[in-house]
C-alpha cells in the first residue's frame, strides 16, 4: 500500500502529521502549525498546488474594467493573467502568455485595447483570447488550424458583490455559497454605487503569507502590539462567527468601538472617523469594525465610513506582495459623496498616517515571527481563546493540505499499479 511516507517529502509529512493538533477546538488545546509550513521551499510548492491553484483568488473589482477593452494584467503564482471586459460586457480571465513562444502579452498594468499584441513576434489576440494575427506563419501551417490551437487559455471566473475572483481549478465548487456568512456584514454597503479606489502594491515583504493573515485576523495581540492606537477597539469586546465546516470560505470577527462612527485616523482607531459615516448602515454596524478573511488571497474590513479590502499573493516561501487594506493606499470602496469632498486628499493623508503606525508595528512582529520559524526551538504553542480565528484558519488549510496529499498518493499508487 502506498503511503505518505513513500510519496511525500519529509517537510510535507511533518506538517501533515501535525495537523490534528492544529485543528482542534481552542478549548481542547489547538496549537499553531508546524514550522515547516512557514519556510520550507518544498512545502511552499506543495501549498501552491494544494491551496493557491485550487482556491478562489480575488484579482480586483469590476469598476477597474468598466468598458469593453479595459483590462488588468496581474501575476499570481508566477502566472501572468489578463482580466478583460469583452464587447458582450462579460469579464474574462485568461493566460497572458502568447501561444507562440510564451512571451507575456502584458504584465502588471492596466489599460484599454482592442487587441493584445505580443511584443516578441506580433501575434495578436482579441478580447476573448482568439488568435487573429500571426505574421509570416502562412508557410508553416494553415491559418485556420493555427487559430484553433492558439486560443489563450481561459480561467474560471466568478463575480461576487463586484469583486472579481478567479480559480485555476476548472472543477472548483462555486464561490458565492461558501461566503454567505459575510452577507450580514455587507448589508448597507451599496457596492454597486460606491467608488472603488484600487489598491497599490508595495515591494515584497519578507515573511510567509500565512503569518500576515494570522496577525490580521486574531485580536489577541492588539492591546500589546498596538497600545493606544487600538484602544478605541478593545479586544475585550470581540465576537467570533462560528466555523461552518470544510466548505466554509470565510473567517470573520468584529470588535465594538467605544463610540459610534469610528474609523482609522491619524491617531489610530478613533471617533469621528476620517470620513463621514455611511448613513445606510445599521446602528450596530456604526458601532463596530468587522474583520473578514477570504483565504487565501483577500481580507475585508467593514467600518462605518468605508469598506476596505486587501489582496495578498505569495512570491516565495518567505515573501509576498500586499496591496490595499491597511497596508498600502487604496483597496477602498466609498460613497461618491465621500470621494467628492473638497478635502478628500487631506483626510486620506490623516488616515494613512494611522495606517503607517499600525503597519510598522505589525511589520516588526511578522519579521520576528518568520525568524522564529527557523529556530530549532520553534514552538507549537497553544492557541488562546482570542485566537479562535487561527484555529478556523488551520481547519481551512488542513482540509486542502490533506486533499492534495491524497491526490498525490493516489497518483503514485496508480503509477505503481500500471508498471
Amino acid at each position: 500500500m502506498t503511503t505518505a511516507y513513500d510519496v511525500l517529502h519529509p517537510d510535507i509529512v511533518s506538517v501533515l502529521d501535525g495537523l490534528d493538533a492544529s485543528t482542534r477546538e481552542v478549548k481542547e488545546g489547538a496549537r499553531v502549525l508546524p514550522a515547516a509550513a512557514y519556510g520550507s521551499p518544498v512545502f511552499h510548492d506543495f501549498e501552491k498546488r494544494a491551496v493557491w491553484q485550487r482556491s478562489w483568488l480575488c484579482v480586483g473589482r469590476v469598476q477597474q474594467v468598466p468598458t469593453p477593452g479595459t483590462f488588468l494584467a496581474v501575476t499570481i503564482l508566477d502566472e501572468p493573467l489578463l482580466i478583460v471586459r469583452g464587447d458582450d460586457m462579460g469579464i474574462r480571465a485568461m493566460s497572458a502568455l502568447c501561444r507562440h513562444r510564451g512571451h507575456a502579452l502584458r504584465e502588471n498594468c492596466s489599460g484599454e485595447t482592442r487587441r493584445f499584441v505580443c511584443p516578441y513576434h506580433h501575434w495578436s489576440y482579441t478580447l476573448t483570447g482568439d488568435l487573429v494575427g500571426a505574421p509570416r506563419m502562412e508557410d508553416a501551417v494553415e491559418i485556420k488550424r493555427l487559430r484553433e490551437e492558439s486560443q489563450l487559455p481561459l480561467i474560471r471566473t466568478e463575480i461576487w458583490h463586484g469583486f472579481i475572483f478567479i480559480n485555476f481549478d476548472s472543477e472548483a465548487k462555486p464561490l458565492a455559497p461558501s461566503l454567505v456568512k459575510l452577507e450580514p456584514y455587507l448589508a448597507g454597503y451599496d457596492l454597486d454605487t460606491m467608488v472603488t479606489i484600487p489598491p497599490t502594491f508595495g515591494p515584497d515583504v519578507p515573511w510567509n503569507w500565512k503569518l500576515l493573515l494570522e496577525n490580521y485576523i486574531e485580536p489577541y495581540h492588539t492591546e500589546y502590539v498596538h497600545p493606544g492606537i487600538h484602544d478605541f477597539a478593545p479586544s475585550t469586546g470581540v465576537e467570533f462567527d462560528g466555523w461552518n465546516g470544510d466548505e466554509d470560505n470565510v473567517i470573520v470577527r468584529y470588535v465594538p468601538f467605544l463610540e459610534p462612527d469610528g474609523g482609522l485616523t491619524e491617531r489610530g482607531w478613533a471617533a469621528p472617523a476620517s470620513f463621514p459615516p455611511i448613513e445606510t448602515l445599521s446602528p450596530k454596524q456604526r458601532h463596530r469594525v468587522g474583520f473578514g478573511m477570504l483565504p487565501p488571497s483577500m481580507n475585508i474590513i467593514f467600518t462605518p465610513d468605508m469598506l476596505c479590502y486587501g489582496l495578498i499573493y505569495p512570491t516565495g516561501p518567505k515573501s509576498l506582495t500586499v496591496g490595499g487594506g491597511l497596508f498600502t493606499r487604496g483597496g477602498w470602496c466609498m460613497p461618491k459623496s465621500t470621494v467628492d469632498l473638497p478635502d478628500f486628499e487631506d483626510r486620506v493623508a490623516r488616515m494613512m498616517e494611522g495606517s503607517r503606525q499600525l503597519g510598522e508595528q505589525d511589520t516588526s512582529v511578522n519579521i520576528a515571527m518568520q525568524q522564529a520559524k527557523s529556530s530549532a526551538f520553534a514552538p507549537r504553542g497553544r492557541l488562546a481563546p482570542l485566537e479562535e480565528t487561527l484555529a478556523q484558519f488551520n481547519r481551512w488549510l488542513a482540509a486542502r493540505y490533506r486533499a492534495e496529499a491524497d491526490r498525490m498518493i493516489d497518483m503514485a499508487a496508480q503509477r505503481v499499479a500500471a508498471e
